[in-house]
């Protein structure tokens, strides 16, 4: 409703309630024209709502269709404007109306039912529409919150480790200023696509650890750097420039622990994702060792939970991209090598990874401050809303004039109602009799229609092949809560490895021993014989 049919209302109950004394100042007073609002008191409708009857699909398939588009964006499955359509003529074809729907119903439909909007769709994997669930979100930050109250661990000492790829010299598109003559323009672009990886670790306060920078390579290179502009990070290589199993301990053993020590005696949080570097047994026991405490993010769950993904990466690297942008212009689009791109990220990490990003990150993933409706309310989370079942109730015969008929019987016991006030002619009466035939011929319809879809899925769900046997997920956060034990059966295998290496070694000198007593001088000693 627009806001002067809002002002008309509000006008008319203020003169039902007594408030102006006339219409001409119930109209000064919301701004409205006096003829207006006579005619509104008069029983007149406003322009909407007097072509109501012109439309294609009446307001209350309208608002059916508003209904079905709103569950299906629920279920991360928000329908195009192709498939509207063809449900708008679906709807069309069952009033009998062949004719499909005009090039502009779509925005007209969407002016009239403001419930809905016309936004861009962004793609989304279905692994993370469908483990983003409210239950999963509600039981991880619930965990977070427990296991940090738990272990009384200030928000001070809460982290967030998580690893991100940077292409050397990719820019996305933006839009330009060209000639009017052509349809697109082409921009140079550094296109060095070179993946390096970063891992990143911050602080629920505002706090930012040094970074680690793998390259892809078998080792570093003095080329790679310049004296004057090498930040103080970790550098190293991998064969794929990927993290590893040993750069992850590495990563903990020289930076993640020195620079958030804390007294003994007191715990630390560390938040990150289930990757095989994370959960390395070594990584596990050396955690343990440091009162370190884990929580591993649920599975294809980082975009809604963690706060690196929500805030800090997509800042960096838009950044990182307008750098890139800006050396094109310098150089003639030249390949990014290693030491522009250590160069560039530097700044664009210096420049927007601040405090203030810091703390929204963590803000929007509900966990400091603590906030799950926020988490549940992003538009990310894949909620499938469950409509109750219509309880069907008896209408009594006053009801029935002012409900929805729903079955013939409820025009039938209208109509029977009607007799009873007024005389109904016999237009009338044959006009409802048709309106209680044209109810039953839909039901009908409908549910046969039911039972044609259900016998069809049957029998799609009968032909469909059993996919592969595929690994069921084991929450890493119960998967390793007995690392002590995992270490003890380790060291057990060691001790015993190392005590049959002894025994081994002592068997072989025993036998030595026996075999060199048990052999003779004379067997030891060689005779010569000499012919002369």
């Amino acid at each position: 409703m627009d806001s002067r049919e809002t002002a008309i209302e509000l006008a008319i109950q203020d003169l039902n309630a007594g408030v102006f004394a006339s219409q001409r100042a119930a109209a000064k007073a919301y701004g409205i024209p006096r003829t207006t609002l006579q005619d509104r008191l008069k029983g007149a409708t406003d322009r909407v709502s007097g072509h109501q009857h012109q439309q294609r699909l009446s307001p209350e398939q309208e608002e059916s269709l508003v209904e079905w588009i709103l569950n299906e964006d629920a279920s991360a499955c928000p329908p195009s404007h192709a498939r509207v359509r063809e449900m708008a003529d679906r709807i069309l074809r069952m009033n009998g109306d062949l004719q499909p729907v005009g090039q502009l119903w779509i925005p007209h439909f969407v002016r009239r039912n403001p419930r809905v909007a016309s936004i861009i769709g962004r793609k989304l994997a279905a692994e993370r529409a469908s483990a983003a669930t409210p239950e999963q979100i509600r039981a991880f930050l619930e965990l977070v919150e427990e296991m940090r109250q738990r272990f009384n661990i200030p928000y001070d000492d809460v982290y967030n480790m998580d690893e991100t790829g940077v292409a050397l010299g990719v820019c996305t598109n933006t839009r330009v200023l060209a000639s009017s003559l052509k349809i697109k323009a082409y921009i140079k672009s550094p296109e060095n696509r070179e993946w390096v990886s970063i891992i990143e670790c911050i602080s629920a306060t505002g706090k930012k650890l040094r970074c680690v920078v793998i390259f892809k390579g078998q080792c570093l290179q003095s080329t790679w750097f310049t004296p004057e502009a090498v930040p103080d990070w970790l550098y190293t290589t991998s064969e794929n420039g990927w993290t590893s199993n040993e750069i992850g301990g590495e990563w903990l053993r020289r930076i993640f622990l020195p620079e958030t020590a804390v007294p003994a005696g007191q715990h630390r949080l560390l938040i990150l994702d289930g990757h095989g570097s994370h959960i390395d047994i070594e990584f596990l026991w050396l955690c343990k060792q440091n009162q370190v405490v884990l929580v591993f993010l649920p599975p294809h769950t980082s975009h809604v939970l963690q706060p690196l993904d929500l805030t800090p990466f997509s800042v960096i690297k838009s950044r990182y991209r307008s750098q890139i942008r800006d050396l094109a212009l310098l150089d003639d689009a030249a390949p990014v090598k290693k030491e522009r791109f250590i160069r560039c990220y530097h700044f664009a990490r210096e420049e927007s990874l601040t405090e203030r990003v810091i703390r929204a990150g963590w803000r929007a993933a509900g966990i400091c401050p603590y906030n799950i409706d926020l988490v549940l309310a992003s538009s990310q989370v894949q909620q499938r809303p469950t409509t109750p079942e219509h309880q069907e109730q008896p209408l009594s015969p006053t009801r029935a004039l002012y409900t929805t008929p729903r079955k013939p019987q409820d025009i039938y016991l209208a109509q029977q109602q009607l007799r009873l006030s007024e005389n109904l002619s016999k237009p009338t009466r044959w006009v409802l009799h048709k309106a209680s035939k044209a109810l039953s011929a839909a039901n009908t319809r409908s549910a046969m229609l039911e039972a044609e879809n259900q016998r069809l899925k049957f029998q799609l769900d009968a032909l469909t092949p059993i996919g592969p046997r595929q690994r069921v997920r084991q929450d890493p956060n119960q998967r390793f809560a007995n690392v002590e034990n995992i270490m003890e059966a380790i060291n057990k295998s060691k001790a015993t490895k190392a005590r049959r290496e002894r025994s081994t070694k002592k068997k072989k000198a025993r036998a030595t021993v026996t075999t060199a007593s048990a052999t003779s001088i004379e067997s030891m000693c060689t005779q010569w014989q000499l012919n002369m």
